[in-house]
């Protein structure tokens, strides 16, 4: 029985995978229902909620120091000579293949007794890849995953609670990444690399309709009274586009949660959810998002599958970094516009949302300690920021598509430095100064299966069509996701 749950909950983080990396390319993925629109969490209590000793959940400020100093310090490691394995995805991406080379010459440049061999995993077959793997007990030392919840569920992941513990390095780490990403009491997982939300203004269009520009600490408030003036579906131009609001104004309207609800303990749809999904309704039904209908694109566009923000008519656009270059290299020339980067708007908790992967040691590795090492040379540590930039140069990019996973003054700097365009040097030094919460669709035991739940009984279906009102279904879907969340709980070994 628990070898068929995992089988469908592998099928389902495929489903998921596939649909955060289609989500923002063309408005076909905005306008699914499920995944990347799915709910958030809020600000009232709920009183289905874990315990610490039930879910493993407490206060950011309570789950790592700040302070290199509170650490203990790691055990030295190996003089042997010995062989490490490493998986990532994204080779197919501008510079992500020379940033992977980078960070492993450097690692193995350190550690002149450790060899690394790169593992190739078909990215679109990522988990079944590792199914695998794990069947022949080849899994590789360190890897990426897709959920790392399923990681824990099927045995792969090594429980490193005793690395977060005592490595200092942990102190520069953004206290959210390790409060949401508990799972049982434990650590299994860690970041990898972050994609904040960034905002792409048309500054043409604002020129058009002579709005003025805000500033790079705008609010949510002032981006809806600027989304509201600059619409003009008549000329089909927008006010915005991508309505992502419910999975990241959660963590701006709240003090401890991210999407879902999810705030290390508990899921949590209520007031800060209800909100976003009403206003990314409320600015659909009134055009002031685009989401157009193929008829509409032809006759305005010449061609019905046109996505307009790239055609110049959306004023404000949320999208992800890994899209930067795709602004500069293409939607720019195609529509004749000047595009900005922009921070998402700013809410009054003054946290940030933002896509982070997530990776794991295997639970069978022959060197844990030096697992830790190489994760963290390639991943979440200071070394990592900076050698993924050395790749980047080296591939001849001037715009970051992954940003460093590290608090850390110095790879910030290095970052603002790297790039010659003025609105993302602005961008990058607000993310630097931002509490920054991610997505937690890796992480949160049980959202899986409780977003299979949401499908089969065509709720997220519902809520699209307006058959019913968000409000009308928070309580429900708070206390399946708590269920969902305990079930997963019951059936792992932690």
């Amino acid at each position: 029985m628990k070898s068929i749950k995992k089988l469908l909950s592998i099928l389902l983080v495929l489903a998921l995978a596939m649909s955060l990396f289609t989500g923002c390319g063309s408005k076909d993925g905005e306008e699914s229902t499920g995944d990347d629109t799915t709910p958030t969490t809020e600000d009232t209590s709920n009183e289905d909620t874990a315990t610490d000793e039930d879910a493993g959940g407490t206060d950011a400020e309570e789950v790592i120091s700040d302070d290199p100093e509170d650490y203990a310090g790691l055990e030295p490691m190996t003089t042997e000579e010995i062989t490490l394995t490493y998986a990532c995805w994204g080779m197919a991406e501008k510079g992500e293949k020379e940033a992977k080379d980078a960070q492993l010459a450097a690692f193995m440049e350190a550690y002149p007794n450790i060899t690394v061999e790169f593992v190739e995993i078909d990215q679109a077959a990522w988990a079944d890849g590792l199914t695998s793997l794990a069947a022949t007990g080849n899994l590789p030392d360190v890897f990426w995953v897709f959920s790392a919840t399923e990681a824990v569920a099927n045995e792969w992941a090594l429980n490193v609670t005793d690395f977060v513990e005592t490595d200092p390095d942990i102190a520069e780490l953004y206290p959210d990444f390790m409060k949401v990403s508990k799972i049982g009491g434990n650590w299994y997982s860690m970041p990898t690399v972050l994609f904040p939300s960034i905002t792409w203004l048309n500054k043409t269009v604002f020129e058009k309709y002579n709005e003025p520009l805000p500033s790079y600490d705008w609010t949510i408030d002032e981006f809806k009274d600027i989304a509201e003036r600059i619409t003009h579906p008549e000329d089909f131009y927008f006010g915005t586009s991508n309505p992502i609001y419910p999975d990241y104004w959660i963590a701006p309207y709240t003090e401890d949660q991210s999407s879902f609800g999810w705030d290390g303990e508990a899921y949590h749809f209520e007031d800060a959810w209800i909100n976003a999904m009403n206003q990314k309704y409320e600015y659909i039904d009134t055009d002031v998002c685009e989401w157009e209908s193929e008829e509409d694109k032809e006759k305005f566009l010449g061609d019905p599958t046109a996505w307009p923000p790239g055609f110049g008519r959306s004023a404000i656009h949320f999208d992800w970094p890994w899209g930067n270059a795709y602004v500069k290299d293409v939607v720019e020339p195609q529509s004749g516009c000047e595009i900005l980067f922009y921070p998402m708007p700013a809410g009054p908790s003054g946290r940030y949302s933002a896509i982070v992967d997530f990776g794991v040691i295997s639970a069978a590795t022959e060197h844990p300690r030096e697992a830790w090492e190489l994760q963290k040379w390639t991943s979440w540590g200071a070394e990592a920021g900076h050698y993924r930039l050395e790749g980047y140069k080296e591939a001849g990019m001037t715009v970051a598509s992954r940003m460093p996973v590290t608090q850390n003054a110095e790879v910030w700097q290095e970052y603002i430095d790297f790039t010659n365009d003025e609105s993302l040097k602005q961008t990058y030094e607000v993310w630097q100064k931002t509490k920054i919460v991610p997505l937690v669709h890796s992480v949160a035991p049980g959202f899986g299966d409780f977003d299979a739940w949401m499908v089969e009984n065509d709720i997220w279906g519902q809520l699209d069509r307006r058959e019913v009102d968000p409000a009308d279904v928070a309580a429900e879907m708070t206390e399946k996701a708590n269920e969902f969340r305990d079930l997963y709980l019951e059936n792992i070994d932690y």
